[in-house]
């Protein structure tokens, strides 16, 4: 995906726009409650300027007036700063939940082919890695940009109240530290980006190595992988530790720039009040109004560096929100109307991403109720013949009809009612098995469900489970042994009584046993269907109404099993060659 480097300008316009102004509400009592935390901060200083000046006077009210004063002030500081930490904070959770929210629908309703090209472990990265930084970022800047700002903003008035030269003179110093706290934020942004990226990987590297545990030990590859882990943790370590040096850098400026100023108005103040321009108590409250200054600006520039980042995950999200479809569903689509369910793909051509051409010339008709067979080599493009129907691809020419429709042009949620797909990898979620089942068809009745899973020759294995069909299955239905799954997956398929059928290798994963159980309870789900299916073993597909061979993306063989065997071409090849073993 290309994500480009957006303005912060424009994502924060969009981010005020889109996420914050809907919740005014929330953002003007944010708003209130930093400008009495910072009104409270400020006038600090002129407590300190009064009292000093009524110490100067002698006047008795310093020692009892004076401190109910600062209590009082402290008190409504530090009351205005719990709750506007708590709604800011509510602010700031409610913006990432909405961009969650934003990000995992646009990833669940994207094209196969947007899901198919990502790697799972970067994908998972953008919800975890990522929000942790604008979280972060986000609830900086509501806690401390507004409020801190204000502050900043206050005490300067304070200073010329006090002394007009004196806060000059700081207004002069301070913005030297400006310009390299800016050319550390864009170099920050750069490297979170960066950052990002590399952690989606190692994201990635760690879901392939746990998930591929059985093979890591087979094959002895625990040192192999270890190297892996050493190469991706040092290129973390590399970019966490760039970030980390680079916001470094911001509060050594701000220390310096800080002393220079303190340095500087002791040394001026000093020589005005020996001139007669200016009070010690004045001085006092001047020097409390940097102290109250100091922190707050230095919380401005450290956050600029954490802003940059978020700046960086804001960009990634955008780009993921508003990448665009490439199977679209014309204006005008109207839902299929399914009376024989008969299948046929004219011409078809199709290529992936990269430009190399998949399928070449395709031409099928399934008519109603009969079952076509695609075999063939690996790659042959039989998968993908398979992705067109359901339109999880669209072809680049020629069509794919169902019932005369061209599927392209009516609506994809009709299109996908009429098919129902049981392949090789069984997608189980870690749910029950009721609710696994269920999800061939949500309103489904416990009744309807149970008589799916008695089609499917699941019903008795699932009621001998302690929790019968409460039983969970585990992540990727692991507490299931494979032929377990497949029937549940076909209950699945009955369940949803969709007039076509998908099988990609349904059971070339089983054992003997395992397989003839799902052979039995596919043949149930067959009857009466339009079934198109993939096998790689040849035994399973003798009986189709008819075969088409692929090779290459190209279709060189059509017939049922017989007149294929007698021609002695690719297929009977396959067939010896399996027979044989």
């Amino acid at each position: 995906m290309s994500e480009t480097d957006t303005p912060a300008s424009t994502l924060l316009a969009r981010l005020w726009r889109e996420y914050l102004a809907p919740r005014w509400r929330l953002v003007t009592v944010a708003v209130v409650l930093s400008a009495l935390t910072a009104a409270a901060a400020s006038s600090y200083a002129f407590m300190v300027q009064w009292a000093f000046s009524l110490i100067e006077r002698e006047d008795a009210r310093v020692v009892w007036l004076a401190p109910i004063v600062i209590i009082a002030i402290s008190a409504i500081r530090g009351l205005s700063l719990y709750l506007q930490t708590l709604q800011t904070n509510r602010l700031a959770l409610k913006v990432m939940q909405d961009l969650q929210e934003a990000m995992y629908v646009r990833l669940v309703r994207a094209d196969f082919a947007r899901l198919v090209r990502e790697p799972v472990g970067n994908l998972v990265s953008r919800f975890t890695n990522d929000i942790t930084l604008m979280r972060e970022a986000l609830v900086r800047a509501a806690n401390n940009l507004l409020r801190d700002t204000l502050t900043v903003a206050g005490t300067i008035a304070a200073m010329f109240y006090f002394d007009w030269m004196l806060a000059i003179l700081v207004l002069v110093i301070y913005p030297i530290a400006a310009l390299p706290v800016i050319r550390i934020g864009k170099m920050l942004r750069r490297t979170s980006t960066e950052a990002q990226t590399q952690m989606g990987e190692v994201t990635s590297f760690l879901d392939e190595s746990f998930s591929g545990a059985r093979m890591v030990k087979t094959y002895r590859l625990e040192d192999y992988e270890t190297e892996r882990s050493r190469h991706a943790f040092l290129d973390r370590f590399r970019l966490a530790l760039s970030l980390t040096a680079s916001k470094a850098r911001v509060d050594p400026i701000l220390e310096i720039v800080g002393g220079a100023a303190l340095a500087g108005v002791l040394a001026v103040g000093g020589w005005r009040i020996s001139q007669g321009a200016t009070s010690i108590a004045d001085i006092l409250g001047f020097l409390t109004a940097i102290a109250m200054m100091a922190p707050a600006v230095r919380a401005i520039g450290t956050l600029s560096a954490v802003a940059q980042e978020g700046m960086a995950v804001l960009n990634r999200a955008f780009a993921l929100i508003d990448e665009p479809d490439t199977v679209l569903e014309s204006p005008d689509a109207k839902p299929l109307n399914i009376l024989k369910a008969e299948v046929v793909l004219e011409d078809v051509e199709f290529a992936y991403g990269d430009g190399a051409t998949a399928l070449h010339d395709i031409n099928v008709t399934a008519k109603s109720g009969e079952t076509i067979a695609f075999v063939g080599p690996s790659g042959s493009g039989k998968t993908t013949i398979l992705n067109l129907i359901p339109r999880l691809y669209d072809p680049v020419a020629g069509s794919v009809r169902i019932d005369g429709q061209d599927i392209s042009k009516a609506t994809v949620k009709s299109v996908r009612d009429a098919v129902a797909l049981v392949s090789q990898d069984v997608t189980l979620f870690d749910d029950s098995i009721r609710a696994n089942i269920a999800f061939g068809r949500l309103d489904a009745s416990d009744a309807e469900i149970i008589d799916a899973a008695k089609a499917a020759d699941a019903h008795d294995f699932i009621t001998a489970l302690p929790q019968g069909y409460d039983t969970p299955v585990g992540p990727r239905g692991g507490k299931l042994s494979g032929g377990q799954r497949q029937r549940i997956a076909i209950a699945r398929a009955i369940l949803k009584d969709a007039p076509i059928l998908l099988l990609d290798e349904a059971t070339s994963a089983l054992d003997a046993e395992a397989e003839a159980r799902v052979q039995e309870a596919l043949k149930r789900l067959a009857k009466g269907r339009t079934t198109l299916v993939i096998a790689h073993r040849l035994a399973t597909v003798r009986d189709a109404d008819r075969i088409c061979v692929l090779e290459d993306g190209r279709i060189v063989e059509d017939g049922r099993h017989d007149d294929l065997i007698a021609r002695d071409g690719l297929y009977a090849r396959l067939s010896k060659l399996q027979f044989a073993t």
